[in-house]
This record gives structure tokens, C-alpha cells and sequence, in this order.
């Protein structure tokens, strides 16, 4: 899109091909989910995030491992440990899932340092943590530039976060510097 006298712009999306097959060529990975289940994610965004949560077990590969970690007041493993995304596994933590309901604070820097502390020494495969939240520490650290600086100090860069903000009243700074 280009006005007369003044410099234009376009816009290009690119998709790679959906052709990628569940083989040999994908790379195994560890994924822990991180869930926030305190009030304030109460109602949709906690069914939100549970859909979402749903979706990604569903979706990891038989070679992956995972955990999820479910955090208010305080967090709380499923599993204790990384466990292979078998279908036995996977059903479970759908059963697990669907039972979570929303209570107490927002311990997030607990949740992230259980989170982190679940990589393995000496890790050859990638390492990811998917942290899903309305990012509002209630409970332990509450100051963000601290509560970054802990995620920060803790995490190896061969480790990965994804944070996705649920609802429409996410704190939006903290997550972006997580």
C-alpha cells in the first residue's frame, strides 16, 4: 500500500508447509506446562486455559517428555518428574486437567523456579517451559524487575519460555520480559 507522496508498506505472511509428518525428523523435546489456577483466573479464563493445555498434551510427540505444573498459593507437580508423552501419560493429564479449579494467589516465581528446576543435567534435548497465566503475583515475589531477574538467573539458555497471557486483564509487561 503506497499514498502519493509518502513511503509505502506491504505485508507478507509466510506458513511453512503442513507437510511435516510426526517421524523420525522431529526432534525429541521436554515440556513442562505451567498453569495458573488461582481466583483471578476464575471462570473463562481458566476454561480457556485449560483448552489450551488440552490441546498441547494432545499434541506432543511420542518421544517427547513432559509435566505439568499447577500453581495458586503454592505449586504443585503432576507427575514429580518428566514423564514420556505415552498415551497412558497423556490421559491422565486430561483427567488431571479437567479437575483443576480456580483458588488462593499467584505464586508465580514459585511456579516458574519448580518449572525451571525440572531440567535435566546435562540435557541433550530441548528444554521448554509454557507458562499460562494472567501474570498477577499475589503470593512470594511480587516485584517484576526481581521476579525477572530470578527467571533470568535460573534459566540456562539452551531453555525456552512461552508465556501466553489468558484473558483480557493480562499483565502484559511482566510476561513480554519473562
Amino acid at each position: 500500500y503506497k499514498k502519493e507522496g509518502e513511503d509505502g508498506w506491504f505485508l507478507l505472511f509466510a506458513s511453512p508447509g503442513a507437510d511435516v509428518m510426526k517421524s523420525k525428523d522431529v526432534n525429541p523435546k521436554d515440556v513442562v506446562f505451567v498453569l495458573d489456577t488461582s481466583g483471578s483466573m476464575a471462570g473463562k479464563k481458566l476454561e480457556q486455559a485449560k483448552k489450551a493445555l488440552t490441546f498441547c498434551v494432545e499434541n506432543l510427540n511420542d518421544t517427547d517428555r513432559f509435566e505439568i505444573v499447577r500453581f495458586s498459593t503454592e505449586s504443585e507437580p503432576f507427575f514429580d518428574k518428566l514423564v514420556d508423552a505415552s498415551r497412558a501419560n497423556r490421559d491422565k493429564a486430561n483427567d488431571f486437567i479437567r479437575g483443576l479449579r480456580p483458588i488462593g494467589g499467584t505464586a508465580i516465581s514459585d511456579a516458574l523456579d519448580r518449572a525451571l528446576k525440572m531440567k535435566p543435567s546435562g540435557a541433550t534435548r530441548p528444554f521448554v517451559v509454557v507458562f499460562l497465566t494472567d501474570g498477577k503475583p499475589t503470593i512470594g515475589e511480587t516485584d517484576e524487575e526481581r521476579l525477572v531477574a530470578q527467571v533470568a538467573r535460573d534459566q540456562s539458555a539452551a531453555t525456552r519460555i512461552f508465556c501466553f497471557g489468558i484473558g483480557t486483564d493480562i499483565n502484559t509487561h511482566l510476561l513480554d520480559k519473562i
